[in-house]
């Protein structure tokens, strides 16, 4: 019996040592996106933290102090999601629409801040 137990432990870890490596089906996100995603996390948990404040006073304290690691740890959940969900097929592609998505709010807050300096052509309304 003891004869058995081991030649099946043994056939066990040469299957599993036989078997194809199981690929990573992501899409790895360049330095310069990854930080723009960060940026653009930090800044809309700023601005969430701020109107929270300004609606819930008490809360300052707390949201002030740890403003920065709820960003950056958020910013690395929202990374890793979307890395997982970016088909593999064409990693190419699929970097340059975020890319794109990050060029198109970057565009629209800077006209937004252009329009609030009070900057000619940048007016609103």
């Amino acid at each position: 019996m003891r004869k058995i137990f081991v030649l099946i432990v043994s056939l066990s870890f040469i299957l599993a040592g036989c078997a194809s490596p199981q690929v990573a089906q992501f899409v790895q996100l360049p330095d310069a996106t990854r930080l723009g995603i960060t940026a653009v996390v930090i800044a809309v948990v700023g601005l969430a933290f701020a109107w929270i404040g300004g609606q819930l006073p008490w809360t300052v304290p707390f949201l002030s102090k740890y403003k920065e690691e709820i960003s950056l740890t958020l910013a690395a959940a929202l990374i890793g999601l979307i890395e997982n969900a970016l088909p593999s097929a064409y990693p190419e592609i699929s970097i340059l629409v975020v890319e794109l998505v990050l060029a198109v709010l970057t565009a629209v807050g800077l006209f937004k801040i252009l329009a609030k300096a009070g900057v000619k052509g940048f007016r609103g309304g």
